[in-house]
């Protein structure tokens, strides 16, 4: 499916060639002959700065550079590998990968740790030779003491390579078209409308090309994730800073103390209140007292007047 800047560009194409340069009017007159002048001085087609078309010249050698057709039954695929690994020393292992990334061609993308000491942990991303994937793979995890995870993966791009070779030729066919209209171009407007055509072009074949390149890169440098983790500590008996004797020692004094200072604090609170409560627990002793004494009376009286003289003799 071609786009419609490209079908567009087409359709101005066949229009110029079908109806060649037309009759110019003659205010544009004196322009077209000094664009004709300008042209035939510096070999470049009319209406284009010869620094233009030098470029656009360039744009098509280097995308036959890059668009170069792939191998009969070769595929660009862009592998990806995930190590979740346990060593001794993460700080050793990183320096060792940084070393191996480099003796194997490839390079150190980014690398971040956190932690400290003995729960120190690093994350490292690095790119190698497509050719030498599996080998920096195996290697790396010789490096652990044990290995969390182990992933690898592909993704075929040949499909899409292969459709953006079509339309990179298609378009430099369609530049070559242009450029040679250009050159034919008997006015100004439609030298204009070729230019114009032509920008569009090379626009549409300079992203094609970066994408492209960037399918070729990937495929080429393989990209591998590895996370390092360290060997967790031995489990202690008592924790350090756990238990502090002596702390608990002086926390217990110190509670102590607040609690003798607040006994001491209710006594002075009673002493200073004592001429409001000590009549007023007098009154109520002595009323407590009075109520106690009339019931052992009362019994008493009941069984002396109830006892027969007779009896008592």
């Amino acid at each position: 499916m071609r786009s419609p800047i490209f079908i567009t560009m087409l359709i101005i194409m066949f229009a110029l060639a079908g109806c060649g340069g037309q009759t110019v009017s003659s205010e544009f007159e004196t322009i077209n002959e000094s664009l004709i002048v300008g042209s035939a001085d510096s070999g470049a087609p009319m209406g284009m700065p010869p620094a233009a078309a030098e470029r656009g010249m360039a744009d098509a050698a280097t995308a036959q550079e890059i668009g170069a057709p792939l191998p009969s039954g070769e595929r660009l695929v862009i592998k990806n590998g995930s190590l979740s690994l346990q060593v001794e020393q993460v700080s050793e292992v990183e320096a060792h990968i940084r070393t191996l990334a480099e003796q194997q061609g490839g390079y150190i993308v980014s690398i971040s740790t956190s932690g400290s000491e003995e729960n120190l942990s690093s994350s490292i991303t690095l790119r190698v030779p497509e050719n030498r994937f599996d080998e920096t793979l195996t290697a790396i995890e010789g490096l652990a003491l044990k290995i969390f995870s182990r992933s690898v993966s592909g993704d075929d791009v040949t499909e899409e390579f292969v459709d953006l070779e079509s339309r990179l030729r298609t378009l430099e066919a369609t530049q070559d078209r242009l450029l040679e209209l250009l050159t034919r171009a008997e006015d100004v407007e439609a030298a204009l409308q070729v230019n114009y055509a032509l920008r569009d072009i090379q626009s549409e074949i300079e992203q094609i090309m970066g994408r492209m390149k960037y399918l070729q890169q990937s495929a080429a440098m393989s990209t591998l994730f590895v996370d390092l983790r360290p060997v967790p500590p031995p489990p202690t008996i008592v924790e350090e800073g756990q238990w502090q004797p002596l702390r608990v020692a002086q926390t217990a004094l110190r509670d102590l103390v607040i609690f003798g200072q607040g006994l001491l604090n209710f006594g002075i609170v009673l002493l200073i209140w004592s001429p409001l409560w000590l009549p007023l627990l007098l009154i109520v002793r002595w009323g407590w007292g009075r109520l106690r004494s009339r019931p052992r009376k009362a019994p008493a009286a009941k069984a002396t007047a109830g006892t027969p003289t007779g009896q008592g003799e």
